[in-house]
């Protein structure tokens, strides 16, 4: 009777300590694997020196930058994961040390002007037509169709004589006497191409999204209807487009990214 009790004792305390090592275990493996591999996510984060912060339209470099582990419910959207998504890229905003980089605090898709550079607005006007499913961040080819053509039904299909000028179609002189209807020798169809699109405004001035929650569902919806543009442009660029809207020209603004 008494081994017996003995060995149901010995056999209690093996299986205690069995389940004593497997919690120890189980902790370690959670807190050294699982929570650091399985439910973290290495992120980016900034380095201020002396532990301040990195001003608004500041452009980053990789030594304002590491690498850490964040676990996974702590991570925004949007979350920059590799240097090179924001290296050489300016900062949207005030960033304080330790503060992990989304693409809304730095200018990822390279939105904002350049000293050279500028956005202008395209007034409804001006426009022979436009993607109602332009978003803010895309790319767009930008048309010259003539004024008058512009108006006729029918026209701006995209073939020849649909406001655009004929092969070999060349710029006059400033002596010439010439409207200069600002195609040159090329006679190319797309004026600018791979344009970036910084704001798509509705007619109440208003950024037009998908939906209120932000861009969501693939442009199947939108909260409001495409009115007018505000393209990022070289300032020359934007100096002779100007001029070409002077003279009468529309623009055709089609969507290519």
């Amino acid at each position: 009777m008494a081994s017996q009790r003995g060995q149901l004792l010995k056999r209690n305390y093996l299986f205690a300590f069995l389940i004593l090592f497997a919690g120890f275990g189980g902790l370690l493996g959670y807190d050294l694997y699982f929570k650091p591999y399985v439910l973290s996510q290495t992120v980016v984060k900034i380095k201020a020196a002396d532990g301040g912060f990195i001003p608004k339209n500041y452009q980053l470099q990789q030594s304002d930058l590491y690498l850490d582990s964040v676990q996974t419910k702590d991570i925004p959207s949007g979350v920059i994961t590799e240097f090179s998504q924001v290296k050489d890229k300016i900062t949207n905003v005030n960033l304080m040390d330790g503060s992990i980089l989304t693409s809304s605090l730095v200018d990822v898709s390279d939105l904002e002007p350049q000293a050279d550079e500028g956005i202008f607005p395209i007034p409804k006007e001006a426009i022979y037509a436009i993607n109602g499913s332009l978003r803010s961040r895309d790319k767009v080819d930008i048309y010259l169709v003539e004024g008058d053509k512009a108006d006729r039904p029918g026209s701006g299909s995209g073939n020849a004589g649909g406001g655009f000028p004929p092969s070999g179609t060349t710029k006059p002189s400033p002596d010439s006497g010439q409207k200069d209807s600002g195609f040159t020798t090329a006679a190319r169809r797309v004026f600018l191409s791979g344009v970036t699109v910084n704001y798509v405004r509705s007619e109440d001035n208003n950024d037009v999204l998908d939906s209120e929650n932000g861009n969501t569902n693939n442009r199947v919806t939108s909260t409001g209807k495409v009115a007018a543009p505000e393209l990022k442009l070289k300032k020359s660029d934007g100096e002779l487009l100007g001029q070409y809207l002077e003279q009468g020209l529309k623009l055709w603004i089609v969507r290519v990214e």
